[in-house]
């Protein structure tokens, strides 16, 4: 096999592995630990926040890394980090103990995660990088359809939820280990010459074009994607959160409600790599513009889906909407500002939704005061309304000063400029 391909499947793999057994799965196994230890809604809705602040806060470590050891060695120490806060998780005995599990398993997840994974696959498919991205998501995607039922059926089959972060130990010794002896590290070649269909600029004409990560960041363009990203954020960290307690108080069983976290994944595994293609025949502004639609429809029926058909309609409407939106939105910001620039802003962005963290908080002390988490996923819908609209009325950023150089490579906002061609360089 050529090396590229055992390094798309190794990250691949990686990606699979922690959305199965991060955020997919971990509302799954609180439902027992919850009852078990005796914690409050808010208090275990808590430590689904810190997950997602220390996947935040840290998502500005691989780069750093990546300049000093490379992607290879950065993915294998987020995998022994993934190994300490699996094991750490297994003999929790109060709350002290388990965030700081997750905040190891926030680190490790960003070590692991998208910004080495997608610097590796832009330098082993310079070319085709836009497509292998989709690929890599949709597979790493397919994690958060098995994580939930299998960290269930765990559960029920070994009546103790400590045997599940134990087999996760195990599983991210093995992952790791698939990581050490597929990944190389390898520099990233030169894009097709710019002004050709699919095309990207060199990081010479990047840098020429005068784009800046300080400029790219003070663009409304990028504060209107972030905040599209943050509300996308909370409203996925919320829902894997209090799934099972939210439709448990309306009378869905627990395996029922694993199920949907699935069906919500399967769905959006697939909308993910259909949203690869489309960004090269169609706008991706509108692309975006269309999965937060979706997402508001998604969340406003999550508020009440006790019924099947409920359930149904929201695992469809969020999960495209979810998948759409997040591809749309990193591929968005690299037609925008470049592959080098593009993905220095792209980390900005998620180190931005961060403050989604405080969705699963809000909603468990909701939920302790009056009964039901229904009135924040009605806030959620109205609040990813207004994030729609500036994206809506908003174009493609233009440089200041910058004359001529700031089109260079740019095609219009209509979707044919082949922007999956555009790749992240960190």
């Amino acid at each position: 096999m050529r090396r590229e391909w055992l390094v798309l499947a190794a990250v691949s793999l990686s990606f699979f592995f922690l959305n199965a057994a991060t955020f997919a799965s971990l509302g799954v196994v609180l439902y027992t630990m919850v009852g078990e230890l005796h914690w409050s809604f808010k208090a275990a809705g808590f430590s689904f926040s810190l997950l997602g602040i220390a996947c935040g806060l840290s998502s500005v470590f691989p780069t750093t890394l990546m300049k000093r050891i490379g992607p290879r060695y950065t993915m294998a120490l987020g995998g022994l980090v993934l190994v300490a806060a699996y094991m750490l998780a297994s003999y929790t005995h109060g709350l002290l103990a388990f965030y700081a599990a997750m905040l190891l398993l926030g680190l490790g997840y960003s070590l692991t995660g998208n910004v080495p994974a997608i610097y590796a696959i832009a330098c082993w498919f310079p070319r085709r990088s836009a497509r292998m991205i989709g690929l890599y998501l949709m597979i790493g995607a397919f994690g958060g359809v098995v994580g939930p039922p299998l960290a269930r059926a765990i559960v029920a089959f070994s009546a103790d939820w400590r045997v599940y972060w134990m087999e996760m130990a195990g599983v991210a010794v093995a992952v790791t280990l698939v990581n050490l002896l597929c990944l190389r590290d390898r520099a990233i070649e030169a894009d097709p010459p710019a002004g050709a269909k699919g095309a990207s600029a060199s990081p010479a004409e990047i840098a020429a074009t005068g784009w800046t990560y300080r400029s790219a960041i003070a663009t409304p363009q990028f504060l209107a994607v972030a905040a599209s990203m943050t509300m996308t954020m909370a409203c996925v960290t919320t829902i894997n959160s209090v799934a099972l307690n939210h439709l448990g108080i309306l009378g869905v069983a627990p395996d029922t409600a694993a199920f949907a976290l699935a069906a919500m994944a399967l769905v959006m595994t697939v909308a993910k790599g259909v949203a690869g293609p489309l960004c090269e025949i169609m706008s991706t502004r509108r692309l975006l513009v269309l999965g937060l639609a979706l997402q508001v429809v998604g969340i406003a029926l999550f508020a009440h889906a006790g019924t099947l058909v409920g359930i149904g309609a929201f695992a469809l409407a969020f999960g495209i909407g979810w998948g759409v939106a997040y591809l749309a939105a990193s591929v968005l910001l690299l037609e925008y500002f470049g592959k080098d620039i593009g993905s220095q802003v792209l980390g900005m962005v998620w180190t931005i939704t961060t403050v989604a963290a405080a969705g699963p908080v809000a909603a468990g002390a909701i939920a302790d005061q009056i009964g039901t988490f229904a009135p924040i996923f009605y806030l959620y819908a109205v609040l990813m309304v207004a994030a729609i609209v500036p994206l809506m009325l908003l174009g493609r950023p233009m440089l200041a000063g910058a004359g001529p150089f700031a089109r260079r490579g740019a095609e219009p906002d209509d979707g044919s400029q082949g922007a999956v061609a555009q790749v992240p360089a960190s």
